[in-house]
């Protein structure tokens, strides 16, 4: 039988010139297959999302590439699992063969697995080497708990990105929409956007114990994309009838209409000169404001001046900021956003995040989201402005708002 499998691997890896990785997900310490499991190559490899079926097997169909070639990460998602070889995700060579083994185990045995697992292949769980151009850190265990894909970004691991704190508490009345928007079309990019999205919504999954099905993570969304989304998450909150909650995050470009001086985010299709290709946040906070909810919370890191996080203006058009209006919050809402009308939202390039992104992810992660609304607005706009301060920036004063009276003593979590 396992001679039948070789041949129809071999006969395989060449058809419709593809060449074509076998491989398996084994359940660590059962001596078991694990189906179910979705396994995604980075998008420069053009490799189409595999799943494992009920032997634990998969297949990833590669039109570019060939045997030898080097294979710079692999992805493999189950809810309740996670990979306990990393040092196999990060890196591997395209073979025809069946070689290709990513381990599993149970959120609650992960770290014991690991341990085991490197004691016994005789690396080292201390820690990862890794490379970004010339450059070679050392990484301690803790970045277990982080993303492997951001590697291959070249993105190094922030204090923020690691260790993230776990809740055994499920809420699962609450949903989420989270948006990056970092590679645009039109406009420059977003430096760090999709980055801010991964990691905030690690955040929701592990410190404030959402469902990853009660998520929907959009990346380098265009306008429709982001309709979709928010209609999904207004229908849920209706569905539950002033018992759910929401949290709406955006990282991205955002633009004002210099007549009105309203403001709007921007889809990846979407232009700073042409306020009808962006999607209006009033639009954005009486649809989500109007539902029946009994909380919802915006978080919004971007600006509405017209300028990029390099502080270059979007539209060659445009030579000055515009000081745009806050945006008017309805029913249960609490709004945080980067920047006041007139400033910009920067990058923080040392820590790989925007900077609003950055400092509301290092405060929930001091308090395991224990804080009011009042305290989190406080620590962002002293953080955040001094940091543009002292890095040379203009600056930067992140702004709170909350449609109800009493919103600085609501709890975030």
């Amino acid at each position: 039988m396992r001679k039948l499998w070789f041949l129809l691997v071999m006969l395989n890896a060449s058809l419709f010139g593809q060449t074509v990785q076998y491989g398996r997900v084994d359940l660590y310490d059962q001596s078991a297959a694990l189906a179910g499991v979705t396994l995604t190559i980075p998008s420069e490899h053009d490799c189409q999302p595999s799943m494992s079926d009920a032997n634990g097997r998969f297949r990833l169909s590669f039109a570019e590439h060939k045997v030898g070639d080097v294979i710079c990460g692999i992805e493999a998602r189950k809810k309740g699992y996670e990979v306990v070889n990393i040092h196999v995700t990060r890196q591997w060579t395209l073979t025809t063969a069946d070689t290709l083994c990513v381990v599993m185990a149970p959120k609650d045995k992960v770290k014991e697995a690991r341990m085991r697992y490197y004691e016994l292949s005789g690396l080292s769980p201390e820690m990862m080497l890794w490379f970004d151009g010339d450059r070679l850190y050392e990484v301690e265990s803790p970045v277990f708990s982080f993303n492997i894909s951001r590697y291959h970004q070249g993105i190094a691991p922030s204090d923020v990105d690691v260790d993230i704190p776990v809740t055994e508490t499920v809420n699962d009345k609450t949903f989420a929409v989270i948006i990056a928007n970092e590679d645009y079309q039109q406009e420059q990019n977003v430096p760090f956007a999709i980055h801010d999205g991964e990691v905030f919504k690690e955040y929701c999954t592990q410190l404030l114990g959402i469902p990853e099905e009660n998520i929907r993570f959009v990346t380098d969304a265009t306008l429709n994309n982001m309709r979709s989304a928010v209609d999904w998450l207004k229908a849920t909150l209706e569905a539950y009838r002033g018992e759910g909650q929401a949290i709406f995050y955006y990282s991205g470009h955002g633009m004002p209409d210099e007549t009105s001086r309203n403001a709007y985010l921007l889809p990846v299709d979407g232009y700073g000169s042409n306020m009808e290709s962006g999607y209006g946040l009033d639009a954005l906070y009486a649809q989500l404001g109007s539902a029946s909810a009994d909380k919802v919370l915006f978080f919004v890191d971007a600006c509405f001046s017209g300028a990029s996080r390099e502080g270059d203006m979007l539209a060659e058009s445009r030579g000055v900021a515009v000081t745009s209006k806050e945006g008017v919050l309805q029913g249960n809402a609490l709004a945080f956003t980067a920047a006041k009308g007139g400033e910009t939202a920067y990058a923080y390039k040392e820590k790989s995040h925007g900077l609003f992104t950055y400092f509301l992810l290092k405060k929930l992660k001091e308090t395991q989201g224990d804080i009011t609304a009042g305290e989190l607005a406080d620590y962002l706009n002293e953080n955040v402005s001094r940091v543009s301060a002292i890095e040379g920036m203009k600056a930067q004063h992140p702004s709170a708002n909350g449609a109800m009276k009493e919103w600085r003593m609501m709890k975030l979590k």
